[in-house]
């Protein structure tokens, strides 16, 4: 098996690896090792810091070294391996089966949303998987265990885009049923209408979830570099246009433009981080982006807690 360096995790490359298995876990080897952090203190293997003796401290964590050096008492502090819940959904539309170069968008999500499944099950995390189009198609709520993580990944193998989207339904759905402070990660082309997938991100984030929003996109999508007349089949309804592509391609753009920047607008004043990822670009990128974000809940959830803690014992 090929070793892939964190800087060139290659999508079209790793898409190769026919078991998805496999593919996630040469994914998350390239990218990193080991476990993430929290800022949480507990009783874990790693040393964090110390601080002053109080009464009613457990002696058992006294460093009776610094003791004997500084006469002072210092408490151990260790760090705590953090847990989060996250759920990933992923938009199966056919929409997302479009590909201008060797990958589709969908096999490029497929592949992130493995990789980000292992990812979490590796740092102990629990995992929850939705998959949608018109309807849902897959819900398996957030878990620990590591043969969780497998059949999330067997789930994901069998998935096929198909049909139109609603992914203002996946979300209601998950509103429903998800409870408070986890993270929700939503993986589509975000070709739709807007308005109420904009609605159902700020519910979603009012009740204190962190949400990530994962726009993938191909290459052809964002430059529209066609030349010759073409006739454009759309994937979800059928229609064709028929089309001169030097005529139509400013509009396309402005068109497109606008709609993305409505979203990222919509997202970023709800406090909801939106990026985009081209089928073409490393996908460590998308991991590097998404653990930045893990890691920002847990400081802030720690911070909550903290607060919360002085104002009880306030």
């Amino acid at each position: 098996m090929r070793a892939y360096a964190a800087q060139f995790i290659d999508p079209a490359e790793l898409s190769r690896l026919s078991d998805l298995m496999l593919l996630a876990r040469t994914g998350v080897l390239g990218f990193k090792s080991g476990l993430h952090r929290s800022v949480q203190t507990g009783s874990s293997a790693e040393f964090a810091q110390y601080r002053p003796y109080s009464q009613g401290d457990d002696p058992r964590f006294v460093d009776w070294r610094v003791y004997g050096r500084t006469d002072r008492l210092r408490i151990k502090q260790f760090q705590e391996e953090s847990n989060l819940r996250c759920t990933i959904l992923l938009d199966c539309s056919a929409s997302m089966d479009y590909a201008s170069g060797p990958l589709t968008k969908f096999r490029y999500a497929q592949m992130l949303a493995a990789c980000l499944t292992l990812l979490l099950s590796g740092q102990h995390d629990a995992v929850g998987f939705i998959a949608y189009h018109g309807q849902l198609l897959t819900h398996m709520p957030p878990r620990v265990q590591p043969n969780h993580a497998r059949r999330i990944l067997a789930e994901l193998e069998n998935l096929k885009p198909a049909g139109d989207t609603d992914t203002a339904g996946a979300l209601r759905f998950l509103g429903n049923i998800l409870a408070p402070r986890g993270m929700v990660v939503l993986i589509s082309d975000l070709l739709h209408p807007l308005d109420e997938v904009v609605s159902h991100l700020r519910s979603l984030r009012a009740r204190r979830h962190d949400v990530l929003v994962l726009q993938i996109s191909d290459p052809a999508e964002q430059t529209f570099p066609f030349e010759r007349v073409v006739t454009l089949l759309d994937l979800e309804d059928g229609r064709e246009q028929f089309t001169n592509p030097p005529e139509v391609r400013s509009a396309y753009l402005d068109n497109r433009g606008r709609h993305f920047s409505r979203i990222r607008g919509e997202c970023l004043a709800a406090e909801i981080d939106i990026e985009e990822f081209c089928t073409h670009e490393p996908l460590d990128r998308a991991l590097h982006h998404f653990v930045n974000r893990r890691n920002h809940a847990l400081v802030t959830a720690s911070r909550r807690r903290g607060a919360a803690s002085r104002g009880g014992n306030g």
